[in-house]
């Protein structure tokens, strides 16, 4: 009958054709089962102490689920010869990964970096606390450190602090780096950028120390770049007149801490970098200036300015004379700068 397909005979073309996609749809049938059933492989940061044994660290990534033998993996690091070059810190694993590639990802020290940028105008204090937040840097041993006369020495620095020395830029640094490391390489960084300036500094009988601690007040007093030249001018038109410099931001660098608005009574605070109590420079810098307000010091605008006021908007009024900053000051006040 019309209806019945029992004698239904497929082309032998048609049969090949069947043959050859069977096998093809099986195989991707199980690659696809594998794949799903598969437990999902986690990714996490790990952290390899300082001075922790192989041992400890096998047992914590058996505990994670990253190896199955802890024996197994410290006898396969001593074939790799492996055992006694993992290095600290942290590193991005995942549960996943074969204890080869472990073992060769610990010993080359391939931590886990993280882009630190440090802003122009920061004490060692508020620095140590951006590399504590951003990089698990221990902010007290770094601070500490920094005041290391020992350190300090090695680094050819003036002074009992490397304040002023850290280098503000952008830093990618391993998490969980040692403090003296960050600091040796900030100080690199310093150095790397000032030194083809020396000649400039020496021919006009300055020092680097007073450069840098000059540099430091222009980083604090302006915002904008066009007018740290003038600022520089300032300064060092006062010191050659013998005036006291009377900045503000050494006052807030005396006192510890931020304040909104420098009051007659900050003013009187017993500290060498009090501006407005001692004559010249004071004995250090103030924060870590950035290459333009070092080259403003090094390189300073020509004028008879000796005085400025803030206006509000982060530029400033530039006087001659005192009368004239007294109007300058005036103004700005009515205007309510």
């Amino acid at each position: 009958m019309g209806g019945q397909l029992t004698g239904l005979r497929l082309p032998s073309s048609l049969k090949s054709i069947f043959r050859l996609i069977s096998p093809v749809l099986a195989t991707g049938l199980i690659i696809f089962l594998i794949l799903y059933f598969r437990p999902s492989e986690k990714s996490f940061y790990f952290h390899v102490k300082k001075g922790e044994s192989l041992y400890s660290v096998a047992e914590r990534l058996k505990k994670l689920g990253v190896i199955k033998d802890v024996k197994g993996f410290v006898v396969l690091s001593k074939v790799l010869g492996k055992e006694k070059k993992i290095k600290p810190g942290w590193y991005y694993l995942n549960t996943g990964m074969e204890p080869v590639k472990i073992l060769n990802k610990l010993g080359r020290g391939e931590r886990v970096r993280v882009k630190v940028t440090i802003p122009e105008g920061l004490t060692i204090e508020q620095t140590a606390s951006i590399l504590q937040e951003r990089a698990k840097i221990d902010s007290s041993i770094f601070v500490s450190l920094c005041c290391d006369s020992s350190l300090i020495k090695k680094f050819g620095i003036e002074g009992n602090s490397i304040e002023g020395y850290l280098f503000p830029t952008t830093y990618y640094i391993p998490l969980g780096e040692e403090p003296a490391v960050v600091i040796r390489d900030m100080v690199k960084t310093f150095f790397k950028k000032i030194t083809p300036y020396i000649p400039d500094i020496q021919s006009r009988g300055r020092t680097l120390r007073e450069i840098v601690i000059i540099a430091s007040m222009i980083e604090k007093e302006a915002l904008l770049d066009r007018e740290k030249p003038i600022i520089a001018s300032v300064i060092y038109n006062r010191l050659k007149k013998g005036m006291r410099l009377q900045i503000d931001a050494t006052v807030q660098y005396a006192l510890g801490e931020h304040q909104e608005r420098v009051l007659f009574s900050h003013l009187k605070v017993n500290s060498p970098y009090n501006t407005y109590r001692i004559k010249g420079l004071p004995p250090g810098p103030i924060c870590s200036p950035g290459m333009k307000s070092l080259e403003a010091a090094i390189y300073p605008a020509k004028t008879d300015y000796f005085y400025y006021v803030a206006k509000g908007d982060g530029s400033h009024i530039f006087s001659k004379t005192f009368a004239q900053h007294m109007r300058a000051k005036r103004m700005v006040r009515r205007k309510g700068g």
